[in-house]
C-alpha cells in the first residue's frame, strides 16, 4: 500500500547551502516564511558543540530508522523525513519521529546551552542529509559552532563543506503523530530518576540484541536500574527495547535520566539531561504501534469547536510553558475549560507538551485544517450520524445506552463516567486504549448534537 503525504510547499528566498568563506562555512537552511526586518529570530554560540552535535545525529538516526515493518510493506523503501525545530519562549527545539512513527525525540536547547538572544519566534523543517550528517561528525567541543535560526534561512557556522537542501514531502502519519503523542505525555508522571553513573552504567546495559516483540521493565536495582522480562509494578514498561539502544550513544554526554510513564503502562518517555541540552525519547507500547495510529485525540477533534478555543489561541505568544491559571486570568474563562482548550489545540498541532513544563506553543508547518481529515475513524462515526446508524435506547443522568448499526451486525455501546464499552471487535481488544471507537464517537457526536439543541 502506498504511504501517504501531505504535500507542503515552500517559497524560499533561496537554496539552502553550506558556504565555505576563511576556513569556515555558513548552513543557511531556507525556511518558508520570508523576513525582510530581522533575518533571524535567534543567533547565537552553542556552548556544547560535540554534545549539540551528537545529539542532532542521533535525532537524524532516528527519523530515518523503522523499528517495525509491517508484512505489506517488506518491498518498500523507507521515506526520510526532516525533523522540525521550533524557536520560541527561550528554547530551541528539534522534533522528529522514527520512519514507523513508533519512537518521538526532542531535543531541547535551552538558555544554558547556548550564549545569544532569541528576538522572535518561528517553526521550520531542518534538512539532514548525508552531507550534513557528515558535517556534524566531525565537530568536537574545542570548536566553536555558531547557530542562526531565522524565516529565511538557518545558518550553522562550521566546517568547509557544502550541503544543498532538497525538497521533501512530508508524510500525514508525522501530522498525525505530533497530535497524538502530545495527549499520550500529558498523562505520564514522574517514576524515576538516575544520577549520572548510574545513567551512564544503565545506558550502557541495554543489550545489543533482543526481539523487538518482547517486553522488558526497567525496574530499581539499588540506586541503578535493571532490565527484566518479567512484568513488575514498580518499574516502567518498554515494549520493543532496540528503540531504548538509541540512547546509548548519548551516555558518555549524560548527567542524568529521568523516566516518565503514565498509569496504564501504554507509553514511556526517557529524558537525559546533557549540561544545557535535554534528549527525550518516547515510545509507544510497543514498536508495532505507531503514535499516529492511537486515536487519543479523537475525543478533541471531535469537539473542537470552541469559544474557549478561540480565546485561548489568541493569548498564544510562542511561550515555552503555557500556564493555566494566568490564561484562564487573560481569557476570562475557568481552569478547566483552559485546560480543555490546550487539549484541543494540542489535538490540532499548535501546542506540544513538555512533561516539566507542561503545554507549549509551536505551530507545525503542516496545514492544520487537515488534522480531523486523516483520522478514518472520526470520518466514519460521522459518517454513522449523518446516515441515522445510531439510536439512543436508554439515557440516565449519569450513562447511555445506544444502538450503533454496523455494516452487517449491530453494536451496542455504553457511555458512563467510569467506563466506555462497544460490542465491536476494535473496543474489546484495546479496551479504550488505543482511543474509542467509530460506535462510541459515533454516540458521542449525536450525544453532542442533541445536548446543543437543547
Amino acid at each position: 500500500m502506498a504511504d501517504t503525504y501531505l504535500e507542503h510547499t515552500y517559497h524560499y528566498l533561496t537554496p539552502s547551502v553550506l558556504k565555505t568563506s576563511s576556513g569556515s562555512a555558513k548552513l543557511l537552511l531556507a525556511t518558508s516564511k520570508q523576513a525582510e526586518i530581522y533575518p533571524y529570530f535567534f543567533e547565537g554560540n552553542l556552548l556544547q558543540p560535540h554534545a549539540t552535535a551528537k545529539l542532532l545525529l542521533v535525532l537524524s538516526k532516528l527519523v530515518s530508522t523503522r523499528f517495525y515493518t509491517p508484512t505489506n510493506m517488506l518491498e518498500k523503501a523507507i521515506a526520510e523525513a526532516d525533523p522540525v525545530v521550533t524557536s520560541g519562549g527561550g528554547l530551541l527545539r528539534f522534533e522528529g519521529f522514527s520512519a514507523c512513527c513508533s519512537t518521538y525525540a526532542r531535543i531541547d536547547i535551552t538558555p544554558e546551552g547556548y550564549k545569544g538572544e532569541i528576538v522572535e519566534n518561528g517553526t521550520t523543517n531542518v534538512d539532514f542529509n548525508a552531507p550534513m550528517r557528515a558535517t556534524l561528525a566531525m565537530i568536537r567541543d574545542q570548536d566553536l559552532l555558531a547557530l542562526s535560526v531565522g524565516e529565511a534561512e538557518v545558518v550553522l557556522k562550521h566546517g568547509p563543506e557544502q550541503v544543498v537542501e532538497k525538497k521533501v514531502k512530508l508524510p500525514y502519519r508525522w501530522l498525525k503523530g505530533f497530535v497524538e503523542v502530545q495527549a499520550y505525555q500529558a498523562k505520564m508522571e514522574h517514576c524515576l530518576t538516575l544520577g549520572r553513573a548510574e545513567t551512564i552504567k544503565f545506558l550502557r546495559s541495554i543489550p545489543s540484541q533482543t526481539s523487538s516483540h518482547s517486553d522488558f521493565w526497567a525496574i530499581p536495582a539499588g540506586k541503578g536500574l535493571r532490565l527484566t522480562q518479567m512484568a513488575n509494578s514498580s518499574g516502567v514498561k518498554v515494549g520493543g527495547l532496540e528503540r531504548l539502544r538509541l540512547l546509548r550513544d548519548l551516555a558518555p554526554l549524560a548527567d542524568q535520566l529521568r523516566i516518565f510513564a503514565p498509569s496504564n503502562g501504554e507509553s514511556s518517555e526517557w529524558q537525559l539531561k546533557c549540561g544545557g541540552l535535554n534528549f527525550t525519547l518516547t515510545l509507544t507500547a510497543e514498536s508495532s504501534r505507531g503514535f499516529s495510529g492511537e486515536g487519543q485525540v479523537l475525543d478533541s477533534l471531535a469537539f473542537a469547536q470552541s469559544n474557549n478555543v478561540s480565546k485561548v489561541l489568541a493569548a498564544l505568544k510562542w511561550q515555552s510553558k503555557l500556564e493555566p491559571e494566568r490564561l484562564a486570568a487573560i481569557c476570562e474563562i475557568e481552569n478547566d475549560k483552559v485546560k480543555q482548550a490546550l487539549s484541543i489545540l494540542g489535538s490540532r498541532g499548535l501546542v506540544g507538551f513538555d512533561v516539566d513544563r507542561g503545554y507549549f506553543h509551536r505551530e507545525l508547518p503542516f496545514d492544520i485544517e487537515k488534522v480531523e481529515t486523516v483520522h478514518p475513524r472520526l470520518i466514519a462515526a460521522r459518517k454513522l450520524l449523518a446516515t441515522d446508524r445510531v439510536t439512543i435506547n436508554k439515557s440516565h443522568e449519569d450513562s447511555i445506552e445506544a444502538y450503533v448499526s454496523g455494516t452487517d451486525t449491530r453494536h451496542f455501546v455504553r457511555l458512563a463516567s467510569a467506563e466506555e464499552k462497544c460490542t465491536c471487535p476494535w473496543q474489546v481488544k484495546y479496551e479504550g486504549a488505543r482511543g474509542s471507537c467509530k460506535h462510541i464517537l459515533a454516540v458521542k457526536l449525536m450525544v453532542n448534537q442533541l445536548n446543543s439543541n437543547i
